[in-house]
């Protein structure tokens, strides 16, 4: 696998952190972003110590200065993107905010439409570039409660698969995540919430998210990390505009 340098959103903690560590271990450079400072250099402090780009994906002006900031701190230009950052503002329809509702598509869908648009052109004029975001199985179906949210993560792979067809006659290629339960502070902080609400251990929710995960765990950071790495590397040339689960089995199609 040739180096490249690589920037990783929402790399302060779970599958962005995976995914910058795995990155780095295969001899990529790596800059990683978040809005969260202390989180990423604990990150940067793992995947061989590359930059960290403080950033707020909510403001689309940072989203558009950040391909160029990440490319400046590693002294060339960016040609993997891996987008991970994401909000997830549940509730009923009628009852989810609007600023909700709009907060979870700049953040999950705007920032990633503007970052692209900044790193397209210059990934097909070299003649390389691979872009992975992180949707969900929620990019394929719909859930009640979720509106903001299934929408979003549909329209991360939508945006991906026009990513993938602008970029595919120029040596760029595209791809889409979909994990099932990941094992991240996120997901146990949820876990969390609900065994608080219900007075059910915390281990017996997680059990309950699990049910329709034939693997009868959840996936590992450094899974989805390793899948990633594989996507950007040049093995993978021929692997464009595709969902991919890794789910443990949760959806087959």
């Amino acid at each position: 696998m040739s180096a490249r340098r690589a920037l990783v959103t929402g790399a302060s903690r779970g599958i962005g952190r995976g995914i910058a560590v795995a990155l780095a271990e295969a001899g990529h450079q790596v800059a990683v972003s978040s809005r969260d400072e202390t989180g990423l250099r604990e990150t940067a402090a793992a995947a061989a110590d590359g930059p960290v780009l403080v950033s707020d994906l909510s403001d689309v002006g940072e989203c558009a200065a950040l391909p160029a900031r990440a490319s400046e701190a590693l002294g060339g230009q960016v040609e993997i993107l891996v987008h991970v950052a994401g909000v997830a503002r549940n509730d009923a329809l009628g009852q989810l905010a609007l600023d909700a509702w709009e907060e979870s598509m700049r953040v999950n869908v705007t920032s990633l439409f503007v970052m692209a648009g900044e790193m397209l052109p210059p990934m097909k004029q070299a003649g390389w570039g691979r872009v992975i975001s992180i949707g969900s199985l929620y990019s394929r179906f719909g859930v009640s409660h979720t509106a903001a949210y299934t929408s979003s993560k549909h329209a991360v792979l939508g945006l991906t698969r026009v990513v993938s067809a602008e970029g595919v006659k120029h040596g760029v290629t595209a791809n889409c995540i979909l994990p099932g339960w990941v094992d991240t502070e996120m997901v146990r902080g949820e876990a969390a919430k609900v065994s608080e609400a219900r007075g059910t251990p915390v281990d017996e929710v997680i059990g309950k998210f699990l049910r329709n995960q034939p693997l009868g765990r959840m996936v590992t950071t450094a899974e989805v990390g390793a899948l990633a790495t594989f996507l950007c590397s040049d093995a993978a040339a021929a692997i464009t505009g595709q969902a991919v689960n890794i789910d443990g089995g949760s959806y087959q199609a």
